[in-house]
């Protein structure tokens, strides 16, 4: 499940909060890295344009759809992890004139999923975030350990002469 923003106005103009969500399937088998990049972009951008209802707005859509949908969520055998990237702001901050060198996102783990990823820019940089439950998510290591050495692909790759 990846979160998106449903929000129909450019981002200059944009009015507040309209969260959603889309069910993406990953090409887990696809050996090549760049290729499994590609089929999953095509079927974000696919998916993006299917309508769907949105994950909150308005006081009535937040405290009663959000408790229904804490309840139900511990029993949903749909998700398997959840995947979220916000953009950061492209420029360096400060407190009280001393630069934030780095911006982490963090996701909370809920209900049966065991797993949640969030990725975040800021000033140049793009920090990834996994957090899992170490009961149930015994392996987050040999994930993240995955994840790198697909990152590392992916740059090779770019950096790779054409042919």
């Amino acid at each position: 499940m990846a979160t998106i923003s449903l929000h129909q106005e450019q981002p200059d103009q944009a009015q507040g909060n309209k969260p959603g969500w889309m069910m993406v399937p990953l090409p887990i088998g696809e050996p090549d890295p760049v290729h499994r990049l590609v089929m999953i972009a095509a079927e974000t951008a696919t998916r993006k344009h299917q309508a769907r209802p949105e994950a909150g707005t308005g006081i009535f859509r937040f405290v009663a759809g959000q408790r229904l949908w804490y309840r139900q969520f511990p029993r949903q055998r749909s998700v398997n992890l959840v995947v979220t990237n916000v953009p950061g702001p492209p420029v360096t901050l400060y407190l009280a004139g001393t630069p934030l060198l780095e911006l982490f996102p963090m996701m909370p783990i809920m209900g049966n999923l065991t797993l949640v990823v969030a990725a975040m820019s800021y000033a140049g940089q793009l920090n990834l975030t996994a957090v899992a439950d170490p009961d149930r998510c015994p392996d987050l290591d040999m994930f993240t350990h995955g994840v790198r050495r697909t990152l590392d692909d992916l740059a090779r790759s770019v950096h790779a002469p054409i042919p």
